[in-house]
């Protein structure tokens, strides 16, 4: 097992002075983190989409698209001067389905008229054995070549049970995805709190298949879980920035040139309590960060 990431600076990374840093183009945010105040009508989309490139974001990864059509959804972006590069649209990964290709079909129809350059699935459910795993990896490798029809690269995201589901030979179940998909069809996207989380490093992964890696979940965390109110285990998540993990060491190792950075955080209000700004609070916060990163 590889070593989870250096927490040597206790303030989300630290602020350098080298040459590279986050270009304006590739700051985004995944519209999970707004859920909240943006998913009960499509006026909140609006306001929300309008707030956030008036902050500075020029990119959004939406996990469901407000009921608008892939014309009114892009209207309202290109109004808000924000452009959705990438998307969780979803995939039926059962086995057993004989009509996965037709709903895959519509899905990469929208993304296509959106104007997206990626269609990413981003989570499932248990049971988490390396049989399933085997058999995803080549559903994506077909879901891959659909999306390559539609001028799409597929990608996938990742949680924690990737890597603390361990293969036969104690290897991550996650690197049966890198090494069993096709790398013309298949793309990653890595989550860079829930790697950790896994108890492996994103420093490893990305010097060793850093090409495969269209962008990153910039999402941060506090030392140890939060107790909820009922004193059970809560989300570790903070924003980014004020949290602990040493993100400069990780763009480093995954610099190309080619990285979209989506800001994501699962429950704004840990942060904020009882703050009813407090999704656009942490959205500020990571756009902040994104603009004055380096490393």
């Amino acid at each position: 097992m590889t070593q989870g990431i250096d927490r040597r600076r206790f303030l989300g990374g630290a602020i350098g002075a080298g040459a590279a840093g986050v270009p304006r183009n590739r700051r985004g945010i995944q519209l999970y983190t707004m859920r909240r105040v943006m998913d009960n009508s499509q006026d909140e989309a609006r306001r929300g989409l309008r707030r956030l490139g008036a902050m500075g974001y020029t990119e959004v990864e939406p996990y469901w698209r407000f009921e608008w059509t892939p014309q009114q959804f892009r209207r309202e972006l290109e109004a808000a001067g924000l452009r959705v590069l990438a998307s969780h649209d979803g995939l039926d990964i059962d086995p057993a389905s004989t009509t996965w290709k037709d709903s895959y079909r519509e899905n990469l129809e929208y993304a296509a008229e959106l104007g997206q350059r990626y269609t990413g699935l981003a989570w499932y459910g248990p049971p988490y054995t390396e049989e399933r795993f085997r058999q995803i990896a080549e559903r994506m490798n077909e879901a891959g070549a659909l999306a390559a029809e539609y001028d799409l690269k597929f990608f996938y995201h990742n949680h924690d049970f990737e890597f603390l589901n361990r293969r036969a030979d104690g290897a991550p179940l996650y690197d049966v995805y890198v090494e069993e998909t096709e790398p013309s069809l298949v793309m990653f996207e890595l989550d860079l709190l829930w790697i950790v989380v896994g108890d492996e490093s994103p420093v490893d992964y990305l010097r060793a298949h850093g090409q495969r890696y269209m962008g990153y979940h910039v999402k941060d965390h506090v030392w140890g879980m939060r107790l909820n109110a009922d004193g059970t285990a809560g989300n570790p998540v903070e924003d980014v920035g004020p949290g602990m993990l040493d993100f400069p060491d990780v763009f480093r190792a995954g610099d190309r040139g080619d990285k979209h950075f989506f800001i994501e955080h699962d429950e704004p209000q840990l942060s904020h309590p009882g703050d009813e700004e407090a999704e656009f609070k942490t959205a500020k916060a990571g756009i902040d960060y994104l603009s004055r990163v380096r490393w």
